[in-house]
């Protein structure tokens, strides 16, 4: 798991935000990987911070959108194998917009919005 910090994370990180930018902040789901010992130190030694995350909260980790966009497409396409999922994966990511993304990211703020106004239960979202 750390090598995928140390190979995507850190390298995104720099291009984005500038090679010795500590002006920004992690978000991730609570899944265990990234909560174990070896990625929370690996974290601390390389100064990432982590925004604070609930531990029951797939309605508001925007990733869950684009999943769900990717099973939409992916269900609509003739796979019968492995490889043949995996090339339709790739190809239907790589086709994802940066208006997506950029949307998915402004609506946080409605999003935590929702959450607070429904007393911490789901969301439309």
């Amino acid at each position: 798991m750390c090598s995928i910090y140390e190979r995507g994370l850190i390298p995104s990180a720099c291009e984005l935000f500038g090679i010795d930018s500590i002006d920004w902040i992690l978000q991730e789901d609570n899944d265990p990987k990234h909560r174990s010992k070896i990625c929370k130190k690996w974290k601390e030694e390389n100064e990432v911070t982590v925004l604070p995350w609930p531990s029951m909260s797939p309605d508001q980790n925007p990733i869950e959108n684009v999943w769900q966009l990717l099973k939409i497409k992916i269900s609509k396409k003739k796979i019968n194998t492995t490889r043949i999922l995996k090339a339709q994966l790739a190809r239907e990511w790589n086709q994802l917009s940066e208006d997506l993304a950029k949307n998915l990211v402004n609506s946080m703020e409605r999003r935590v919005t929702a959450l607070i106004k429904a007393g911490g239960n789901f969301t439309m979202y």
